[in-house]
């Protein structure tokens, strides 16, 4: 059996093609933790950009907020409150819960596990 030089350099090419990329690492999948599924939820809105909104995780994660409609102060317009709370469980095994607002007045939020403040002695003059 005869050989060309042609067909034996074709397939030596060939072969370092194949090689080549046999040696290119396929990308791994991404490791993930495990998926936690939405065991509940609710969403409810209006054309006025008000809502209800709540949840619940597989992992005890809960959310719950609402948004309203209230007036400005001087009645010419309105701005869109909202007021919630959501819980969890930390890294640590903690449970974390907090309650919220958020309207004319700022975000408030409210847990145990916030720090909170010393109390400043009022000063006499």
């Amino acid at each position: 059996m005869k050989v060309s030089l042609r067909s034996l350099s074709q397939a030596i090419v060939i072969l370092a093609l194949l090689i080549a990329v046999g040696a290119v690492p396929l990308p791994q999948e991404p490791l993930q933790a495990g998926i936690i599924p939405v065991l509940q939820r609710t969403e409810v809105r209006d054309e006025a950009g008000q809502f209800s909104l709540s949840y619940l995780s597989g992992d005890g994660t809960t959310l719950n907020e609402q948004g309203a409609l209230k007036p400005t102060a001087d009645g010419t317009d309105n701005v869109l409150v909202k007021q919630g709370s959501f819980s969890y469980t930390s890294p640590e095994g903690i449970p974390i819960s907090l309650t919220y607002v958020a309207d004319e007045l700022g975000f408030r939020p409210e847990g145990a596990h916030l720090p909170v403040a010393p109390v400043v002695p009022p000063i006499n003059f």
